[in-house]
């Protein structure tokens, strides 16, 4: 393991562990190159991970169904405490979105500082600093989400690259400093 981690530091790759079960099993990895604990088992993994400055990847169905399936730690527990920065699909590619909105629902962040935990704060993860975030000089992905129900968001356009590539309506253009823009 030590040499798998090692390769991959050394072809610029960030790595991950996986289920860590307690904090010497957290401190290894992280001495190791290891920087994201994905799954985090038990809250003192959790603040290990973050005493280190290490990502701490919970589930976003965590949040969505309001706690873990395994008996791991809550995920809006997790985030409330500081404990948890990324939230991931975990085979549910919706719930992210879900889970932004939900945490943003139950006034634990705000949402911008949600939308971090699966957007910016994956990106930075991953070492992929040219998204995540819509800021100059970045990458101009983003989606547009009809949120007049909060509880079910949905994703209604795609912008990859600054370019329009899915959408489910049409949107006007308005004018706007002389140029055309979809309002």
């Amino acid at each position: 393991m030590a040499r798998l981690i090692a390769a991959a530091r050394a072809a610029g790759l960030q790595v991950a562990s996986h289920d860590d079960g307690d904090a010497a099993t957290r401190q290894r990895y992280h001495q190791q190159g290891c920087t994201v604990a994905e799954f985090p088992l038990t809250v003192d993994v959790a603040r290990a991970a973050h005493a280190l400055r290490n990502h701490a990847v919970f589930g976003a169905p965590n949040v969505i169904r309001g706690g873990s399936h395994t008996g791991a730690p809550d995920a809006t527990e997790m985030i409330a405490a500081g404990l948890c920065n990324v939230l991931a699909s975990d085979y549910y590619y919706p719930a992210p979105l879900q889970a932004a909105f939900r945490i943003a629902q139950l006034g634990v962040l705000p949402l911008p500082a949600a939308w971090d935990l699966v957007s910016r704060n994956p990106a930075r993860a991953a070492g992929m600093h040219d998204r995540g975030a819509l800021s100059p000089g970045l990458r101009a992905d983003a989606i547009i989400v009809d949120d007049r129900d909060p509880a079910l968001p949905q994703v209604c356009a795609a912008i990859v690259g600054g370019v329009l590539h899915h959408a489910t309506r049409a949107f006007p253009l308005v004018q706007s400093g002389g140029e055309r823009r979809a309002a």
